[in-house]
């Protein structure tokens, strides 16, 4: 039994750069009501968020910008080269994030729901969907699509990939693999005929 009655929830994942907002784009143009993880826990970081203080108080007051708030970017050099840093702001920021997510989840109304989280697995997000979509794309294209995208050097993308938890543990736990290594085509004729599957519970 669906834990969302009247509505379907796909769990989008998978790790940096392997595609999951290009599916999710896929997917709502096709009908579907996303919810993007990335984008609520930018809000979690806002200064007017419950956490903010606690946010500064463990990382110090040089992740802040001129205007008072989080330097993502500042933040980001810390946590993606320390473990036990970004464990701690993971501690903090997770349970908010998750909340948030459950309370738009109960405002969207009945029909396909989209969460896409790369965590979405290791904080239990994974719990309230009824289908897990992991998105995937080999190292090397990973690794080529991040130092673009962020318009860093080799060593930085293969620091931050090497920081995240095991795309092929993620791979594991999945329902549906999208494989999203060549042209956009070919990863929209996987998402429709998923899509053809999907029966709304009552």
């Amino acid at each position: 039994m669906s834990v969302w009655p009247g509505k379907y929830i796909i769990g989008v994942t998978g790790n940096i750069c392997v595609g999951k907002s290009e599916v999710c784009k896929i997917l709502a143009d096709i009908g579907a009501q996303v919810v993007d993880a990335d984008l609520v826990a930018h809000d979690v970081m806002k200064s007017t968020s419950i956490v903010f203080q606690d946010i500064v108080a463990a990382f110090g007051a040089n992740i802040l910008d001129n205007s008072g708030e989080i330097d993502r970017k500042a933040l980001g050099k810390i946590v993606f080269s320390d473990k036990a840093a970004l464990k701690k702001l993971e501690l903090l920021v997770h349970p908010i994030i998750r909340a948030q997510i459950e309370d738009a989840i109960s405002n969207y109304k009945e029909g396909v729901i989209v969460v896409e989280a790369i965590k979405l697995l290791e904080t239990g997000l994974s719990d309230q969907c009824d289908s897990v979509w992991v998105v995937n794309a080999s190292y090397n294209k990973r690794l080529a699509r991040l130092t673009e995208r962020d318009n860093i050097n080799m060593e930085e993308a293969q620091k931050r990939l090497h920081m995240q938890s095991s795309q092929e543990l993620k791979l594991q736990r999945a329902d549906v693999i999208i494989e999203n290594e060549s042209s956009l085509d070919v990863t929209y004729a996987q998402i429709w005929r998923e899509w053809g599957k999907i029966v709304l519970p009552k």
